[in-house]
């Protein structure tokens, strides 16, 4: 018989998932009939939907309830995933609640339901034919392949096109594909293709046959990914050697995204896959994988070659799912024949042999018996190995694994196929070098990497013999033909699937009974039967038929071991099966009626058991402890200090004992009153509870709907023993949780010393800061609201606390966990539930409360830790808590410097003197640029060198009284080498214009000597620095130091009206209110100045450094609608703001000395600045027609979502694929557009709601905003920066802007860093013809051309627009994309796409319908 292992363990992996039942159900009430949903007097099928709603297929809509308040009636209503009156939940099995509400469903007719607050017979329903509530059904989420919709999961219902769909649907798929919406109105045209177990599309490997899916436009955390990869008959990527590896990193390319792989941290076994493949390579990053609590998920990542990181698993990627056609593994052959002391298994031998030596050593000795060291191939080998050859606990035994061939490579030395392994928690050591040869060890047998000269036993395995010898030892003696003996008992598989009572039946008629497991080598030696067989399940003895808390085996043995499978046995009531697969040998509770293969077992003929001992007087129990049943145990409860579940557990056993185990109701009958530890634990998420005794888990007695693991963080249990004869007692909690606690020993024996108390892992100082793990916290006890709260940490050199492990939150959560208070911490919550820490920090931890954040006033937007488990909870910012301070250990010095004294002096005749300098323009005379520096030389001085923005504005405003195309400046630069100023000063500013100067940093021209022209060109800029020819001739600027025995010739600030070209500027001198200001120019015919071109702008920065103060300009966003705008009416084309400006909630406008424009209170007093002018401000339009752009042919796995998605009047086009910002600004406009400007705060929250689920794989995204190297930043679309969303802290000295996906704040970037981007064009004013959907894009190549991408920017720097294609017009068009196309642009039509039909511009689509939903209607 073959077996192919990988199909095998995949459908093993799968089933789980498969396995819940997700299909239609009626709910009825037994006692009177009555059915929960009849229309028509028919019980129609209900079934659960997307966040915990109950969907009625046949009317596409939810029950829900009108109210929150008793009696209100149930009804139908239409499906809103946003509301809380349709979402529900079960309590106690058969009741049916309104989630976090104690409102109950009751029938109080056939055709009527209402909430009630009390729970009597007509509130129970059950699915119709079954005893089971309606969760006993479950949803499965089908998650959204490509289209644009990130991966997340389908919405059901959802409505396209006035029609609501309850399943996938092909309407509008030209390729009939099936689709989905992943919101519920579809008004964001968010879709997705439904998982589909074909592999059309995806990437095969040429030579193994490997299928690979790259969904790098995706956002999951680690188990979503894994569900979608099952979902279409895959898994997430596994890598078991260097080709594979290598296939991988070249087919993601160099500049892609982290992506999720298989890679999971098991508890028991450690880093492993999640489909069961061998963990037999290691390609970890360096440090990787990290000891950090909760990095228990892999990556690859593109930045470190594609080698492997651990994160986070709830952090949101790309992934990779992974299907590769099975691999047929030798036959199972007959049992041969084996000479003592070898034992015959599979057509081989083994040998187990203590003897302890090397490796190497023990490799030959098996070679001298013509054999190798053991190769273990599947479970089944595992599980023999440990279960019959004698195999201990206590051994240490070298098997064939090792990787002394390749470093980080293991192979079997027999050079069979690795196809399995077991390694243990912490092995095979991700960093050494060293450990190359591997080991059998510990009570389950797993392996561990170690050095090959260390001394071990081992075991060899052998072909056995086709011919008996004569020596052989007689393995199955005592048992009939066809059973199986190990130990003194014989076995048989049965090969019928039979009920469990009547596979005990069958059992019985064999003078046998169903199978009880006494310990873990019964338990083995089973798997080693049956762990690869394609049945699922086997039937054992076990069940609770008779007493759901209460287990016990047919033959009415004792249960002296148990090994449940994950959230098993929980409330579960029926009978016990074996598992088969990838998780053989743990326990499942079914249904009893459900027909299994079963496993009988017999006492071995000839067999003598060795009688149990007499009994004798029990022992008596030391002082102040109790017996425990009829068990020979003392129970006592500790109450007079409270610890930790680890801390309790430790204790017991530092005194001789354990954590209290309970096996039955007599001994859950503990004294006291108290909420206690208890021994019971859930250390492992794959297997159920254990307790921590070592004894089985037969017995339960938990609280209704304990446990429920809260959180994910739930896995100790407590008794509550006042509850004790109560029908349930238990509850699970945080392990790290302080309460009382109980503890076990052997009667008569007497307890131990109590330990000594346990250290504290922190230190506290003498002002009460608590040091832990390199930082200081404060526990601020006074209730203060946050601001005063952040005050209260800054003056004491700290901050509010940020929380970046799994590990602070519980040192903070533990020593504020008894004060029953909450306290701030330092996170600010968005409305959008996007958040950020107060200091900038990244957040890269979260530990939200179940429904949090939670809004109820639209006003919470700080979060406080609780002393629940350390959860948090967002309140509104003024509210008074507690607080946390948090700081580095040493406090910052305060040192300061002190401030530079100028020099004194003046100017000779016809010089200009500013700030210390001496200046003057020549323009009457040409000069190259040799000859102008000589010239300046002639007079005592140089080419003036520029380095501040206040030297630049005063020169500029010399030029409009001197008009010149140009004049010369001390900026040079040889060969392409660096800029440098002639007079040798430092480069500590620049104005280059953007046009020359980005030609010349990406063409990397190689003139011999470039020199710099100040120009007075508008296009580039007026004042901006240009790059010319030094042989070229204009005039020049000289500077000069001030003479010490000249006066101070500097000019005095202006009384009256300046002509600036068509303006004119008066200074006002004296300080007022911004109201006065205006009210002070509108008395002499004026108004507050709108600087609303260059010259006007620098000359009121001139006049504001003149006056060393700010000045008010005509800007007050109460007078303009909310938005800046000039108050004569003038829009904003040219933006100077200041770092972090404009703010928000600061209303008026004045420009400060330094030029940037500031927002400022009213009512504060500052000079001012009027202006007269004859000119008449434009109108603006509010109308928003036209449609978005078809999209670009790209391949199917591109990384970045499809599809252009309108807002107003401009569409827009998230792309993930992470590139540099000049790429992603030439691949907009490659699209039809250009990188988006954000221009009001609609916009803003439009984009950021795009990009939020990408917050994981990608810190921001590249928007259109660049800094001009006069330090202005401005959008690439020429929009005004009149709206700015900058986040605190930002790093102002990068070139480019971008916004952050986790909160929205904007940040800039470097040239060279790489990013995904956002691309915004206009709609087009014409309709597009009728086309049908499809969700699907065809492959396109993706090229890059550096020359024109030189051409596109260069084209941003002086202002062309690259003209868009006419539209034709139609009726109204799908919402679901098809193929879709660019606005065609020649500047980018390169070797793939020069076909002249290659871009349709004819389709458009059309702004999504806007609608406002009212309440929902009762049906």
């Amino acid at each position: 018989m073959k077996i192919t292992f990988t199909a095998l363990v995949l459908l093993f992996q799968t089933l789980p998932c498969l396995a819940s039942d997700d299909s239609p159900f009626q709910l009825t009430n037994k006692d009177t009939g009555f059915c929960l949903v009849k229309i028509n007097n028919k019980c129609n099928e209900i079934r659960w939907t997307t966040d915990d709603r109950l969907l009625v297929p046949l009317r596409k809509k939810c029950l829900g309830v009108q109210g929150k308040s008793v009696g209100s009636e149930i009804n139908l209503y239409e499906c809103d995933e946003k509301s809380d009156l349709q979402k529900w939940q079960c309590r106690n099995g058969t009741l049916l609640t309104l989630k976090d509400q104690e409102l109950y469903v009751e029938l109080t007719a056939d055709t009527t339901a209402v909430l009630s607050k009390t729970v009597g017979p007509n509130n129970h329903l059950t699915i119709s034919g079954t005893s089971s509530g309606a969760c006993a059904r479950t949803y499965r989420e089908l998650f959204a392949i490509g289209g644009n919709a990130a991966g997340l999961p389908c919405m059901f219902p959802f409505q396209y096109q006035d029609q609501w769909y309850t399943d996938c649907t092909a309407v509008d798929s030209s390729e009939k594909s099936l689709w989905c919406a992943v919101e519920t109105k579809y008004q964001s045209e968010r879709w997705g293709n439904c998982p589909s177990t074909s592999k059309e599309g995806w990437t095969i490997h040429p030579t193994t046959g490997a299928y690979y899916q790259l969904n790098t436009q995706s956002a999951l955390m680690w188990s979503q990914a894994e569900a979608s990869c099952k979902q279409q008959g895959a898994s997430l990527l596994s890598i078991t050697d260097p080709h594979q590896q290598a296939y991988v990193t070249a087919l993601l390319g160099r500049s892609g995204n982290k992506l999720w792989t298989g890679l999971i941290l098991d508890p028991e076994h450690g880093w492993m896959w999640s489909n069961g493949r061998p963990f037999r390579y290691l390609k970890w990053d360096s440090g990787h994988p990290l000891p950090n609590p909760g990095h228990s998920c892999g990556i690859v990542d593109p930045a470190v070659q594609y080698s492997w990181q651990s994160l986070p698993c709830s952090k949101k990627l790309g992934y990779i799912c992974y299907s590769k056609a099975a691999e047929t593994l030798p036959a199972q052959g007959m049992t041969g024949f084996c000479s003592r002391p070898w034992i015959s298994y599979n057509d081989h031998c083994f040998h187990l042999n203590r003897t302890q030596q090397t490796w190497s050593d023990a490799q030959k000795e098996c070679h001298n018996e013509r054999g190798e060291l053991v190769s273990i191939r599947n479970v089944e080998d595992q599980s023999f190995v440990i279960s019959q050859l004698g195999y201990e606990s206590t051994d240490e035994l070298w098997i064939g694994l090792n990787d002394r061939k390749t470093e980080g490579l293991f192979d079997w030395s027999d050079h069979s196929t690795v196809s399995f392994t077991s390694w243990e928690f912490g092995n095979p050591a991700a960093s050494s070098d060293i450990n190359d040869c591997v080991l059998i060890r510990g009570q389950n047998g797993n392996w561990a990497d170690r050095v090959c000269e260390e001394k071990h036993g081992s075991i060899c395995m052998k072909m056995s013999s086709s011919k008996p010898t004569g020596d052989e030892a007689q393995q199955d003696a005592g048992c009939k033909t066809g059973w199986i003996r190990h130990g003194s008992y014989c076995y048989f598989i049965g090969m019928q699937t039979k009920t469990f009572d009547e596979a005990k039946d069958v059992c019985k008629s064999s003078d046998s009974y169903l199978a009880d497991v006494s310990n873990r080598v019964d338990n083995a030696f089973l798997v080693s039967q049956v762990g690869l067989r394609p049945e699922k399940y086997f039937w054992l003895g076990l069940s609770n038929r008779e007493n759901i808390d209460q287990f016990v085996w047919t033959n009415r043995g004792s249960v002296t071991f148990t090994h449940w499978n994950a959230e098993m046995p929980g409330h579960s009531q029926g009978c016990v099966a074996m598992t088969t697969g990838y998780f053989a040998g743990l326990w499942d509770v079914l249904p009893c009626t459900n027909k299994q293969k079963y496993i009988c077992k017999h006492l071995a003929e000839g067999a003598v058991l060795t009688p149990a001992p007499p009994s004798v007087v029990s022992p008596l129990c030391a002082d102040n402890w109790n017996r425990i049943g009829l068990r020979n145990y003392c129970y006592k409860l500790f109450e007079s200090s409270k610890k930790t579940w680890f801390e309790a557990r430790d204790y017991c056993r530092a005194i001789g004992g354990d954590l209290l185990s309970i096996h039955s109701a007599d001994e859950n009958q503990i004294l006291g009153s108290a909420v206690a530890w208890i021994g019971l634990s859930a250390p492992d998420s794959v297997t159920g509870y254990v307790w921590s005794d070592g004894s089985p888990l037969q017995f339960q007695h938990w609280e209704a709907d304990e446990p429920n693991n809260k959180n994910n963080v739930e896995s100790c249990a407590t008794m509550r023993t006042d509850k004790r004869r109560e029908s349930g007692s238990w509850n699970d909690v945080h392990c790290e949780t302080y309460l009382e606690w109980l503890c076990q020993i052997r009667a008569g024996v007497t307890p131990s010393p109590p330990p000594d108390p346990v250290t504290p892992d922190y230190n506290e100082t003498g002002d009460g800061w608590l040091e832990w793990n390199g930082a200081q916290y404060f526990l601020n006890r006074q209730t203060m609201a946050v601001e005063d709260a952040r005050s209260f940490c800054q003056r004491n050199h700290a901050d509010l606390v940020t929380i970046d492990s799994e590990a602070e939150s519980v040192f903070l959560w533990k020593r504020l966990s008894e004060s029953s208070r909450s306290y701030w911490i330092g996170l600010n919550v968005d409305l959008d539930k996007t958040y950020s820490w107060m200091d900038g920090s990244s957040v890269v931890f979260q530990r939200w409360d179940e429904d949090q954040p939670r809004f109820q006033r639209n006003d919470e937007n700080c979060a406080v830790i609780t002393p629940s488990m350390g959860f948090w909870h967002v309140y509104n910012c003024g509210y008074e808590h507690r607080s946390i301070c948090k700081r580095n250990s040493a406090p910052p010095a305060n040192a300061t410097v002190a401030p530079t004294v100028p020099p004194k002096g003046g100017c000779p005749q016809n010089w200009k003197q500013f700030e210390s300098k001496c200046y003057i323009i020549v323009n009457n005379q040409k000069e190259t640029w040799p000859g102008a520096k000589a010239q300046c030389q002639a007079i005592r001085g140089n080419l003036a060198s520029i380095l501040s923005r206040q030297v630049q504005v005063f020169l500029t405003a010399q030029l409009a009284e001197a008009p010149a195309t140009g004049l010369w400046i001390g900026m040079y630069n040889v060969r392409g080498g660096s800029d440098l100023w002639t007079d040798g000063r430092p480069k500590r500013y620049n104005n280059w214009g953007n046009d020359r100067r980005i030609l010349h940093e990406l063409m990397n021209y190689r003139h011999m000597k470039e020199c710099a022209v100040m120009t007075t060109d508008l296009t580039s800029g007026i004042g901006k620095w240009i790059r010319k020819s030094c042989n070229d001739t204009n005039g020049y600027v000289c500077l000069r130091n001030v003479d010490p025995s000249l006066p101070d010739s500097s000019q005095p600030t202006p009384v009256d009206y300046v002509n600036v070209f068509n303006d004119s500027f008066k200074l006002v001198p004296q300080k007022m209110t911004w109201d006065a200001a205006k009210k002070n120019c509108e008395r002499d015919g004026a108004q507050l100045a709108n600087p609303r071109n260059q010259w006007s702008q620098n000359f009121v920065e001139l006049l504001a450094l003149q006056v060393k103060g700010a000045v008010w300009i005509g800007m007050n966003k109460l007078e303009t609608g909310g938005y800046f705008r000039f108050i004569g009416g003038w829009r904003i084309t040219e933006t100077y703001w200041g770092r972090m400006e404009p703010s928000p909630h600061l209303p008026c406008v004045y420009v400060a000395e330094d030029g940037k424009w500031t927002t400022a209170e009213c009512n504060r007093t500052e000079y001012s600045i009027c202006m007269k002018t004859e000119d008449v401000a434009p109108t603006e339009s509010s109308d928003f027609p036209g449609f978005c752009p078809e999209n670009p042919e790209t391949p199917r796995y591109t990384q970045r979502g499809d599809g252009w998605i309108p807002f107003k009047g401009y569409c827009y086009l998230t792309c993930t694929d992470e590139i540099e910002w000049p790429d992603a600004s030439a691949n907009c406009m490659k699209h039809g557009g250009k990188l988006a400007s954000i221009e009001d705060p609609s916009e803003q929250e439009f984009i950021q709601n795009s990009i939020k689920q990408f917050q994981d794989s990608h810190t921001s995204f590249w928007i259109g905003l660049y800094r001009t190297h006069a330090g202005i930043w401005r959008w690439l679309d020429q929009a005004a920066v009149d709206y700015t969303n900058w986040y605190e802290g930002v790093e102002m000295r990068n070139s480019y802007g971008s916004i952050r996906a986790s909160d929205g704040g904007w940040t800039t970037g470097s040239g060279y860093h790489d990013r995904g981007y956002i691309c915004k064009t206009p709609k087009a004013l014409r309709q597009a013809p009728q086309t049908t959907a499809n969700p699907t894009a065809n492959p396109q190549g993706r090229g890059r051309n550096v020359l024109a991408l030189a051409l596109v920017l260069t084209g941003v720097a002086v202002g062309t627009v690259v003209a868009l294609v006419l539209f034709k017009k139609s009726g109204r068009r799908s919402a679901v994309p098809e193929r879709l196309s660019t606005f065609d642009n020649p500047l980018f039509f390169n070797n793939e796409r020069v076909q002249a039909d290659s871009g349709d511009t004819s389709k458009l689509v059309a702004d999504a319908e806007e609608e406002n939903l009212g309440p929902a209607a009762a049906v």
